[in-house]
C-alpha cells in the first residue's frame, strides 16, 4: 500500500511536470500570427518599392545584354 501510494505520486507530479512544461513550450514559441499583414500602409510601401527595384533592375540587366550582343 506504501508503495502504492508513492507511485501515485510520482505520477501526479510527473504529469504536473509535464503539463508546466508543454504551458512553458506553448507560451515561448513563436506566434507569427498577424506578422504578415499584406493590408499594412508600411508593409504595401516596402513591397512596391522592392517590385519597382526589382522590375528596373532586370530591364537594366536585358538592355545591357541585349547592346552587348549587338
Amino acid at each position: 500500500m506504501k508503495n502504492n501510494t508513492k507511485n501515485d505520486k510520482e505520477l501526479e507530479f510527473n504529469k504536473k511536470n509535464r503539463e508546466d512544461y508543454e504551458q512553458l513550450m506553448k507560451d515561448s514559441s513563436t506566434n507569427l500570427d498577424g506578422y504578415w499583414d499584406r493590408k499594412n500602409p508600411f508593409v504595401v510601401i516596402i513591397l512596391f518599392v522592392l517590385a519597382v527595384i526589382i522590375v528596373v533592375g532586370s530591364i537594366y540587366y536585358i538592355t545591357t545584354y541585349i547592346n552587348s550582343v549587338k
